[in-house]
């Protein structure tokens, strides 16, 4: 049970009593409808505030961090208007030598000053929230900035690569620190088949590999794709494949396949992913341009 559930009961059944004395209360001093309706009926409905407060903070989850506060609120709340109703009691005896409806005032003093613990709890949690969540922002922007910087110094690196394979280690370097996975292939496929440029995985047949790294093959350049429909191979180790295309000719593609814990990519992620495969994928290019050929790749399968 969620710590939020135990205090909205707690502020919920404290409504519920408060109401059911005032109710109480209010009978005793008048059975008059219209004595019952000014004295007792606002206090019992604030009272009733307390319990449809209780029950609205248990049905919010982002709450539970601050549920605590909120019921510590409402408790100073009630101690200090009870504070406050004794300060009066004490004068009135002093003054009047009476204490004729003690009772009555301390009540309402205790249910007016719950509500407004609890009412004033709940804005500090409000805000409380707002603040977490600017901080989640502004780290959630922080990290994109750091892996942005990251994958430009990638690319400038990746441009200044002379062959497929060095192409092939950086790109899988990037990927591995973006994303933060450690299965890692780069596949080039033909209509014949798949040769492997670089592979980092365990135990994954290279038909799995070539099974998982077609799903991007032929889609927008450097476009990423994921999947949850896996080999037996692969879904005992990864909860999704990303796989994106890094370029290729109606001739031959290269492919990026990573295995990923998570069956989501951040859309960030995804977007440094494409800026990552672009500059992979026109230093593919230029190698290719200089004569890089995957026959040795082939062979040695």
């Amino acid at each position: 049970m969620q710590r939020r559930h135990v205090y909205g009961a707690g502020i919920a059944l404290a409504g519920v009593f408060l109401a059911g004395v005032q109710t109480v209360q209010g009978l005793q001093q008048s059975t008059r409808g219209i004595v019952f309706a000014f004295e007792a009926v606002p206090f019992v409905l604030m009272a009733l505030t307390l319990t449809y407060a209780g029950y609205w903070l248990a049905r919010q989850p982002h709450l539970d961090p601050d549920a605590a506060r909120i019921l510590s609120w409402g408790v100073g709340g009630a101690v200090l208007f009870a504070s406050l109703a004794a300060l009066l009691l004490f004068g009135q005896r002093v003054f009047l030598g009476t204490l004729d409806r003690a009772a009555v005032v301390a009540m309402d003093h205790l249910t007016v000053g719950s509500v407004v613990g609890v009412v004033v709890g709940l804005y500090d949690a409000r805000g409380r929230k707002r603040r977490r969540d600017l901080e989640a922002e502004r780290d959630r922007v922080e990290a994109f900035g750091n892996k942005a910087a990251d994958v430009n110094n990638y690319g400038r690196a990746l441009n200044e690569c002379s062959d497929v394979d060095e192409v092939s280690a950086l790109c899988i370097q990037g990927i591995q620190a973006l994303l933060g996975v450690s299965e890692v292939a780069v596949l080039a496929l033909d209509d014949d088949g798949a040769s492997v440029v670089d592979d980092t995985t365990l135990n994954v047949e290279r038909a799995s590999l070539e099974s998982l790294g077609r799903r991007a093959r032929g889609g927008e350049r450097a476009t990423v794709v994921t999947g949850d429909d896996l080999p037996e191979a692969v879904a005992a180790r990864a909860n999704a494949v990303v796989s994106l295309e890094l370029t290729g000719t109606d001739e031959r593609s290269f492919v990026l396949v990573a295995l990923a814990p998570e069956t989501t990519v951040a859309e960030e992620d995804v977007q440094l992913l494409e800026l990552l495969a672009s500059h992979a994928g026109t230093a593919i290019d230029g190698a290719l341009a200089r004569g890089w050929s995957d026959d040795r790749h082939a062979a040695a399968e």
